[in-house]
């Protein structure tokens, strides 16, 4: 370490300029200290010596005196109470003029002022109340060495907030008073030209608009009529309108001619609309009980799927089968026509290519159903559907073979008013002492509890692969999840 004026062995290698040197071996200016020779306040730097060779030699450290700052300044010219100041990195002030007892050299300035300056952008303006308690606007930059690194300086200039105040008022007072001017030349010469240019003619058309609303008022007390100002004549405009507003008079008596032509139309409708509707009100009061019937049910499977859902992509993939499972049974009744029954072999089958579609699966899946026709309520069919979706979702996850072509396999079959269905697939099969009421899914659990509402109960075994079997009698009755 080199100085031209320290006494032999004093160790300048804990000042955080001199340690950054020796990092980076690039120039490193300081922070606010007290100078070890002349003992006055200073700003420190140091610079690196380099070999001929490129190798760090050791460093060169130097300070400037603060009060150096005051030459400069002697001859500036600013505004009472402006101020014009220096801040360290760490917010220590390292110069202030015009000099004040309140804001002294070597001290952290204000924290309502550091903390905006040192957490804000490179250069910005704010307002606050300083030290001596005079209310400013504090205009500052930061200074760095290189852009990537932090500012070793802060340049601070304060304007007292009653001087911009003063300089500002006169401007705005300035620019109100000619806005007020042109406004008021605006409305008079609108006074002046209104008669001239458009006045007659906006009163021909007020006319016409007068006669219109004037109509229901004389039909309502000689008809008593829905739409009293569709039976009142009203006189035609004259029969060369003017070229601008005459045009809008015209179209707009057009237009109520029209609409009284449209209201005659429709009265004509009105009974075929009437014996439609109560033809239609008993399916409409059908399809909103199914419709509240499928919302609740989505709601309680969200409900129970949110308490323990770890992975948003898997809870997109099974609610989105579960309402496409729900969907489809709404589909199949509209292209059947079938009123409130669907074929529960169809509809298995559809659900299954259907989860498979959704899953996006490259692995090639074979699908065997086994089943005859057996028409069943839309209640029950729903239900049914979320099952064999719980199960389908289940073998996607756990059941593709490696070693062969992967098989779903779903056989139904009725006796009586029982229908017993079986889904299987051919992989690894069930782990040991596997329990559904032990499985951390939602799937497996929300599959035993359709199963109980079917009026059956899931038995499974994992023979050449798992398999599900459920019997449940056709007629039993449903309630909602």
């Amino acid at each position: 370490m080199a100085s031209s004026r320290l006494e032999a062995g004093v160790n300048l290698k804990g000042r955080p300029h001199i340690e950054a040197v020796l990092h980076t071996a690039g120039f490193s200016p300081g922070a606010y200290i007290v100078g070890l020779v002349e003992n006055t306040p200073s700003f420190s730097f140091a610079y690196p010596i380099i070999s001929a060779k490129g190798d760090l030699k050791g460093a060169i450290a130097a300070t400037f005196k603060l009060s150096s700052y005051e030459a400069y300044m002697k001859d500036l010219s600013i505004p009472r109470d402006t101020i014009l100041g220096l801040v360290d990195r760490y917010g220590t002030r390292l110069f202030y003029y015009p000099p004040s007892e309140t804001n002294p050299i070597g001290k952290p300035i204000k924290y309502e002022i550091w903390d905006p300056m040192q957490n804000g952008s490179d250069s910005d303006v704010l307002l606050n109340t300083g030290s001596d308690g005079k209310k400013r606007y504090y205009a500052y930059t930061k200074l760095r060495i290189r852009p990537d690194e932090a500012p070793y300086m802060y340049v601070v200039y304060g304007i007292p907030y009653n001087i911009v105040l003063d300089r500002v008022l006169p401007i705005l007072y300035q620019e109100l008073a000619l806005l007020l001017f042109t406004l008021g030349a605006a409305l008079l010469l609108t006074r002046l030209v209104y008669d001239r240019l458009f006045g007659w003619r906006l009163s021909a058309l007020v006319d016409l608009t007068q006669s219109i609303g004037r109509a229901p008022e004389a039909s309502q007390a000689s008809q008593g009529t829905t739409h009293p100002a569709f039976h009142t004549p009203i006189p035609p405009p004259a029969p060369d309108p003017t070229p601008d507003l005459g045009v809008i008079q015209r179209e707009l008596y057009t237009l109520y001619k029209t609409l009284q032509d449209s209201y005659r139309k429709q009265q004509e409708y009105e009974v075929h609309l009437q014996k439609a509707l109560q033809e239609k009100s008993m399916l409409i009061k059908e399809v909103h009980h199914r419709v509240k019937n499928d919302f609740q049910l989505i709601l309680s499977m969200v409900r129970l799927q949110s308490e323990s859902c770890e992975d948003i992509e898997g809870f997109r993939e099974s609610m989105e089968s579960r309402i496409a499972s729900m969907s489809l049974v709404h589909q199949m009744l509209y292209e059947t026509g079938e009123q409130g029954c669907i074929d529960l072999g169809s509809y298995g089958r559809k659900i299954i290519e259907l989860v498979i579609s959704l899953k996006d699966t490259l692995i090639p899946i074979i699908i065997d159903v086994q089943t005859e026709e057996i028409p069943c309520p839309l209640d029950k069919a729903i239900t049914f559907g979320l099952l064999l979706n719980e199960l389908v979702m289940n073998s996607l996850k756990h059941g593709i073979a490696s070693t062969r072509d992967t098989r779903f396999t779903l056989d139904i079959h009725k006796t009586g008013d029982l229908v017993s269905f079986t889904f299987k697939d051919n992989g690894i099969g069930l782990p040991e002492n596997f329990s559904p009421e032990h499985s951390r899914g939602l799937g497996m659990q929300l599959a035993l509890g359709l199963a109980e509402q079917l009026g059956g109960k899931l038995r499974w075994d994992s023979c050449g692969g798992a398999a599900f079997h459920v019997d449940f009698p056709l007629e039993c009755g449903v309630t909602n999840l």
